[in-house]
């Protein structure tokens, strides 16, 4: 995980003007060891000044950047091209296609420069085939700001899922700032707002105007690139199926097809993962023992078979003074038993990797220690809901706790794991339906309405959860990877019909039916009956003080 913060501020010898760079000056330097946090490989600021109109106006680019470095080489940031060109990036790349391909692979013009690590990678290709042609060639999660000194002109964007956190703000038509946190000071707060996803900014620094691209639907389907001064750019996955049931394919070929493509999208997170010389080789899970992150965990187990490994299932839970009951909360029992059912299947009795359980127990003194950092993190969220979940993300990717290498063994007190990234189930709700409004929603009107429920839910994930997640995952040096947000594994999932998501089973409804099916093939027969609970439930990181019961989620956290 890596930190930006950019800004744009002119120079001039107006009181007003002076007092903007010393704004945004303050903000940066307020910034700078949150930042560093996120990326503690290292860290830079350039700082170059460019003329901004015809008149001679000066502007004054200042680019922070911190890197975590996942890949070799380590690449310093920001990184600067020959020309000046000038890359800040946070984010994985997986995959690039089509042309651009051929260029990483050293095929055309024979050039074996193409570097592997991706931020230099992404640069090589900005600056050889522009940003949009770019943007529709790579697979990955990412949020970046780049400037071209030769157009004058400065991009920025999060991918088109929106898996990577990025906030502007742009108090005057002469100034802007963009950065992967809001600053901590309520002074400095007011207009920073989370960059949408699905839309990608060019900033003229001659006119100072702003011209968005968007990505759309074709009425063909296609996911395209719009913008009404460029052509139409394809993207790889299509709008929500309204079909209710496949008409020509068996179920056992579509569980067979969901396996190796969530297979395929656990590998490219898996095996991307760069390990220090001096770490072992050590992944990690975050870990409700509901289906979605045990299917992950399986999945996980078979890339590493033959690897000597050990993956890290991290499960939290909170003293909660409102309820009582200690940890022994419901997803610690649940992540438990998934835990020894994992350590049962005859799959995995060969391979060369183990699951340790790691019990995450947060006093609540804790809570009250950290509870500011927190909210600072999660900024511009601030509602009850968002802290409970914040909080919750925040302590498991600490990964602090007591490890089980077994059921029988003793624990390891004060154990840490040492991945650098963690593996998330998110999104497997949002494309399966796995929500309790999913099923009200089809109670109520049946798959069309669930369908409707369904495309609203995945394309507000940008902002209801994943800029905060990131932000708050990444203040431990952490990456968070999300399997079921791989571009290629979406494109399969919203093309399933909506009977393989929710179905009527017995006196009731069941969401997320075909996922169900893998684990039931798989083994996972426990894991498969159980049914759908919330992280800040499960964990017991809702509503924790006394008298705060009735309180709604979407109210204001103070």
């Amino acid at each position: 995980m890596c930190g930006i913060f950019f800004s744009l501020i002119p120079k001039s010898k107006s009181a007003l003007i002076a007092r903007e760079l010393d704004k945004y000056t303050l903000v940066r330097l307020q910034l700078e060891e949150t930042l560093k946090r996120r990326g503690p490989d290292c860290f830079n600021t350039v700082v170059c000044d460019v003329k901004t109109n015809d008149e001679g106006g000066i502007g004054q680019l200042t680019f922070f950047s911190t890197v975590l470095s996942m890949r070799d080489p380590l690449t310093p940031q920001p990184l600067q091209s020959q020309e000046g060109r000038i890359l800040q990036f946070n984010g994985e790349l997986y995959d690039v296609v089509g042309q651009l391909e051929e260029y990483r692979s050293g095929l055309l013009g024979g050039d074996t420069s193409v570097s592997k690590n991706d931020t230099a990678l992404l640069s090589q290709l900005f600056n050889r085939f522009g940003v949009l042609e770019t943007l529709q060639s790579v697979r990955g999660e990412y949020a970046f700001v780049y400037y071209d000194s030769l157009s004058k002109c400065l991009w920025w964007a999060r991918d088109c899922i929106g898996r990577r956190s990025l906030l502007v703000n742009r108090c005057r038509k002469d100034c802007i700032a963009l950065s992967s946190l809001a600053p901590t000071h309520a002074t400095f707060r007011g207009n920073w707002r989370e960059v949408p996803a699905g839309e990608v900014y060019k900033l003229d620094l001659h006119t100072m105007g702003i011209e968005v691209v968007k990505w759309s639907y074709e009425p063909s389907g296609s996911l395209v690139l719009y913008s009404y001064f460029l052509e139409l750019t394809r993207y790889p996955y299509l709008p929500i199926c309204h079909d209710v049931s496949f008409y020509q394919l068996s179920y056992d070929t579509v569980v067979g097809e969901l396996s190796s493509t969530l297979l395929a999208a656990v590998r490219r997170r898996v095996l991307a993962i760069h390990h220090a010389p001096s770490t072992a080789d050590t992944y990690a899970i975050l870990f409700s023992g509901g289906i979605d992150c045990t299917l992950l965990a399986y999945l996980t187990a078979i890339c590493l078979r033959d690897h000597t490994a050990h993956v890290d299932l991290l499960n939290v839970a909170f003293e909660n003074p409102r309820i009582g009951g200690g940890y022994n909360t419901p997803d610690r029992i649940l992540g438990r038993q998934s835990w020894q059912e994992l350590r049962s299947l005859p799959a995995l009795q060969s391979s060369q990797c183990d699951f340790r359980f790691v019990e995450i127990n947060v006093p609540y003194t804790q809570v009250l220690e950290h509870k500011s950092r927190v909210q600072d993190l999660m900024f511009p969220k601030d509602s009850v809901m968002d802290f409970s979940i914040a909080l919750a993300f925040f302590f498991a990717a600490r990964g602090l706790g007591t490890m089980f290498a077994s059921p029988d063994a003793d624990p390891a007190e004060e154990y840490s794991t040492t991945s650098r990234v963690l593996i998330s189930g998110l999104g497997a709700d949002e494309l399966f339906a796995g929500y309790t409004r999913h099923g009200t929603s089809f109670a109520r009107g049946g798959y069309e309405t669930l369908a409707d429920e369904l495309t609203l839910d995945f394309g507000r994930l940008h902002e209801r959860n994943l800029g905060r997640d990131d932000r708050v995952g990444a203040d431990w040096g952490k990456e968070f990877r999300y399997p079921y947000l791989d571009e290629e594994f979406v494109h399969f999932a919203l093309q399933c019909p909506l009977d393989s998501k929710m179905r009527v089973r017995g006196n009731g409804i069941e969401g997320k039916w075909l996922l169900r099916q893998l684990a039931r093939y798989i083994g996972l027969r426990h894991v498969a009956e159980e049914k759908k609970r919330a992280i800040q439930f499960g964990a017991r990181s809702a509503k924790m003080e006394v008298g705060q019961g009735k309180i709604k989620g979407t109210a204001k956290f103070v």
